[in-house]
Order: C-alpha cells, then structure tokens, then sequence
C-alpha cells in the first residue's frame, strides 16, 4: 500500500486535529486514506511518537517485563467492537508463534508473528499526557495497544521502553488489506463432515483449527451445520442479554479478536449505556463499545467438550463479511455445568420470547 510522505502527512494531521479537536487516531487515518501506523510513523518527526525495536516473536522480552510496569490498560479491537481491560500481566505463557496471560484481570491470546512495528507514543491534552504501547500488522492495522493509567508505576514503564527503543528506525511499508475469504458454494460442503467433527471437538479452542482444515467460514458453518449445533437469534439478543446479566450480576466472559490478538473479560458487568451508535459496557476496569447496528447475524451456538463432557454455548455475533465481531460465553467453574440462569436466557431468544 502506498502512502503520503511523512512530512505531509504530519502537516495535515495537525490541521486535521486544529479544525476538529481531539480526533482519533483511527478516524484521522481513515480520512487521510492512510495506516494508521503510517500517522505514527509521521508523528516521529515531532518526536511524540519512538519506534520500538520490536517485530514478530522478537516482542516476547518486552511483554515478559510488562508485569514491572503494574496496572495497565490493554485495548483490542476490530472494526465494530473495541474491548479495553486494566490489570496486570500475569501467568504468561510463550511458544513459537504465540504467548498468553492467563491473568486475574487480563486474559490474551497474542499472535505476535502478525505484529510487525511498535510504537512508544505520548498524546498531550489540556488535562494529560498518556503514554502506549502500540502495535501494527503488516497493513499497518493496530494489532494491540497497551496504556498506561493511573495504577501505572510510570517510571518502571518508561525505563522498558527505553530498552526497547529503536535507535535507527527505516521507512515502513504496508501490505493492502487481505479481503474475507469467500466462502465454497454451501452444494459443496459435506455437513455430515461438518457435524461429525463438530460433535467430536475435544474443547472449544479446536473449533478454529476444525474450520480451517474443512475450508468453511465460521459463518458458513453455523448456518449449515444445524440447530443442534448453532441457532439463529435476533441481533437484539445482544443488548437484551447484556441487561439482563448487569441487572442479575450472572458473570459472563466477552472474548473479541483483533487482527493480532483475542482479549476476554471474565466477571460480571454492570453498567450498560448506549451512546452515538455504539452499545457499551462502562465499569471501572472494563469498557467495551459496539458498533450493533454492523452485527449481520447472532447464532446461539453450542459447543461439546468431549474431554469433560459439557457443553458450552456461546453468543457469537457476526458482521456482514462473516467475520466475528464478538463472543459472549458464561463464567462457570472448573467441570462445572453451565448456569441455568444463561441457558434459559439463551432459550429465550431462540424461541422468542426474550429480545
């Protein structure tokens, strides 16, 4: 993908920022026609933004040490939902490709092969000045942003990322967007297939790896695969669901995936408001936003552990290229049964009498 020389780039930034005020990043690239990364890349000249010495696995020695930093906030995000959690990095695990926190508070699942640059970046306003962490895929797309806020040991902070600092850092280049796979004819698709591996799935993280090795979008597999396995409910289930377990206190999981990493929220939530477009859940350590109007489709969908032997139904919702927006599941205990309380709440908007 081509884009415009930086210095441009920082002069129209700046303007753009004069005329409309405290612009997001994302809506500023977005109306420049640009990756969001390639702002950053121009803020560099200004000097408010350092790039990070940081590409693929090389990542792991800088997310090993965030635990010094403390309470942090970590935000994931994809088109339509954006979901921001504060805690600290804890229970890490890393392998070739990948690394985990299996925290209290924050729960990831990061694809670092898919984060090409970083940024240290400082934004300045009237009442703050916040320092994050920012990543970047190959389109120049955020993978996954880590702030600092006030639980934040900001000198701990600052002393990693001047670890990290790139002293040298070369011109980027973007890839394009990669567009949704299409999906085979659903004449093509063998459902016996589908169901028999679905049935057999030792835990729902095998689901993935079952969609990719039968060619099929998770879309297309909830619509074909049966109401034994996925079944459509209306798009307004989604608020409906979120109010009914705020106004209960019936604990949920939100899981959203982002181009480079899945983030989950575990625990109950309370506060739910609608605002300029966007439904969101605002509590102190947990905020989501989502776009509802761009969900396409809701399925309840089931899932059967056959290594313990229950099941796990889930909300998924999806957006109108089949991609997946969000997932809601229940809390429940290790080997534990899941709650009646959600089961017939999902129930209910099956049969129509919720939503």
């Amino acid at each position: 993908m081509r884009t415009k020389p930086a210095e441009n780039l920082l002069k129209e930034l700046n303007r753009m920022k004069e005329e409309q005020g405290g612009i997001r990043a994302r809506t500023a690239a977005e109306a420049l026609g640009v990756p969001e990364a390639a702002l950053l890349e121009a803020r560099e000249l200004e000097g408010s933004v350092r790039r990070l010495s940081v590409s693929g696995m090389d990542v792991v020695p800088l997310i090993e040490r965030m635990p010094e930093a403390g309470d942090v906030m970590v935000l994931t995000r994809n088109e339509y939902c954006v979901h921001e959690k504060t805690g600290i990095f804890e229970n890490m695990r890393f392998n070739t490709h990948m690394g985990s926190a299996f925290g209290r508070e924050i729960d990831l699942r990061m694809f670092f092969t898919r984060w090409v640059t970083g940024f240290h970046v400082v934004d300045e306003s009237p009442k703050m000045t916040r320092h994050s962490l920012q990543f970047f895929d190959a389109s120049g797309t955020a993978a996954f942003k880590i702030y600092a806020v006030s639980g934040t040991d900001l000198d701990a902070f600052l002393a990693l990322v001047g670890d990290f600092v790139d002293p040298d850092p070369q011109p980027l280049s973007f890839t394009d967007l990669e567009p949704a796979a299409s999906e085979k004819p659903d004449s093509e698709v063998d459902v016996d297939d589908l169901r028999g591996r679905w049935s057999r799935l030792g835990n729902g993280h095998q689901f993935n790896r079952m969609l990719a090795e039968l060619g099929l979008s998770r879309r297309q597999a909830l619509r074909l695969a049966g109401e034994h396995y996925a079944r459509p409910v209306p798009v307004s289930s989604v608020e409906y669901m979120l109010n009914s377990v705020a106004e209960s206190g019936l604990p949920i999981m939100c899981f959203v995936r982002g181009p480079g990493c899945v983030q989950v929220h575990s625990g109950p939530v309370k506060t739910i408001k609608r605002a300029a477009g966007w439904l969101n859940i605002l509590d102190p350590r947990f905020n989501l936003h989502l776009k509802d109007d761009q969900i396409d489709s809701c399925y309840a969908v089931c899932k059967v552990s056959t290594e313990k032997g229950l099941d796990i139904t889930s909300l998924d919702c999806l957006a109108a290229d089949g991609s997946t927006i969000c997932q809601f599941f229940p809390v429940r205990g290790e080997g534990e049964e899941e709650p009646e309380a959600w089961l017939n709440l999902i129930n209910g908007f099956v049969t129509g009498e919720a939503a």
